[in-house]
């Protein structure tokens, strides 16, 4: 149920404090915590058309055993970036004549706040506020985050991913359903469906077998599968068409390579292979609608951000409107 709106005009302030009412009364927050929603946003926004003219917010709530228990919001601009961001946080610290107490008191109101920003590069900001009367999910080594957009026209995306949390481990999938539209979306949720039931049991190769058949009917897609031990630190991985998969860890990236192939089509069977997982590990996952060239040169010390930021920024960066888009970050810790 994420909400995404263009901050490109101070009639958004408003339009984004009125979509954060309504998402949070939506799902369920507490009048406390949508009033503090209202301020961040109105915040955030204040600041990117201040400073960077044109960006964007977006709003996603967080779900636990099918209660709400918090809001993410993220902002996004293109910007000239914040030059010395513990500075600009200081309450009283201003480049824009305001009183400057808006960052500092959105990291004090936030139960996670990250920023990523470097002159030049723009700024994005993360804001994830929670309940105090409902408990979050307890830490499970894993920090997951996405960022799914349809091609430009379209109200559902053709692509489709989900992650299943099992003893010590972690399995995730990105499938892209073959063109746009509800056919594409239809074959996508047919994959992740067999994802669901089967994983667990049958690991990545396997999980993709059984996905091929489940989209028999469908126009079919392609996929990627990844299961994460943390107690074997193995990642074990396989793809059937050009799911994009890298593993970033001590400096070095490994990318994951699949098989030429379409799940739903054709007998070809997905290759499995593994990599190390250590605590320190990232594992980005993406549609063709990213760039191929996409990469994190250009933004040093990206990475060690929240991924909520990573595939914030990935997604603003390399993401093509002329298709559907997804990007899935997964950090150990």
């Amino acid at each position: 149920m994420e909400t995404t709106i263009t901050i490109d005009d101070p009639s958004r302030i408003a339009e984004v404090r009125r979509a954060a009412v309504l998402l949070g009364q939506t799902v369920g927050l507490t009048p406390e915590l949508i009033a503090q929603a209202s301020l961040v946003t109105s915040e955030l926004c204040t600041n990117i058309l201040k400073y960077a003219d044109r960006g964007e917010l977006w709003l996603s709530p967080l779900t636990a055993h099918g209660m709400a228990y918090g809001l993410d919001i993220v902002a996004l601009d293109r910007g000239p970036g914040i030059a010395n961001f513990d500075a600009a946080a200081k309450d009283g610290f201003s480049t824009g004549g305001s009183l400057g107490i808006g960052l500092g008191t959105m990291r004090r109101a936030a139960a996670l706040f990250d920023v990523y920003t470097a002159p030049g590069l723009g700024t994005a900001v993360m804001v994830r506020l929670h309940e105090k009367r409902v408990a979050a999910p307890a830490d499970d080594g894993f920090a997951v985050a996405s960022r799914m957009t349809p091609i430009r026209g379209e109200t559902v995306s053709g692509d489709g991913w989900a992650s299943l949390r099992f003893d010590h481990s972690l399995a995730v999938a990105v499938v892209d359903g073959l063109g746009h539209g509800p056919k594409a979306a239809e074959a996508a949720h047919a994959a992740i469906e067999s994802f669901h039931r089967s994983v667990r049991e049958a690991g990545p190769a396997r999980a993709i077998e059984l996905a091929h058949q489940a989209l028999l009917s469908t126009r079919g897609a392609v996929m990627a599968v990844a299961c994460i031990d943390t107690q074997a630190q193995i990642l074990r991985f396989a793809g059937l068409g050009n799911i994009n998969a890298v593993v970033h860890a001590h400096g070095t990236s490994t990318r994951l390579v699949s098989t030429d192939g379409t799940v739903g089509y054709g007998v070809r069977k997905a290759r499995e292979s593994s990599v190390p997982w250590t605590p320190r590990s990232t594992l980005v996952m993406n549609s063709d609608g990213l760039s191929s060239r996409w990469n994190l040169a250009r933004h040093p010390g990206l990475l060690a951000c929240h991924p909520v930021l990573v595939a914030a920024v990935l997604h603003r960066e390399f993401a093509r409107n002329t298709d559907d888009a997804t990007v899935v970050v997964i950090q150990g810790h």
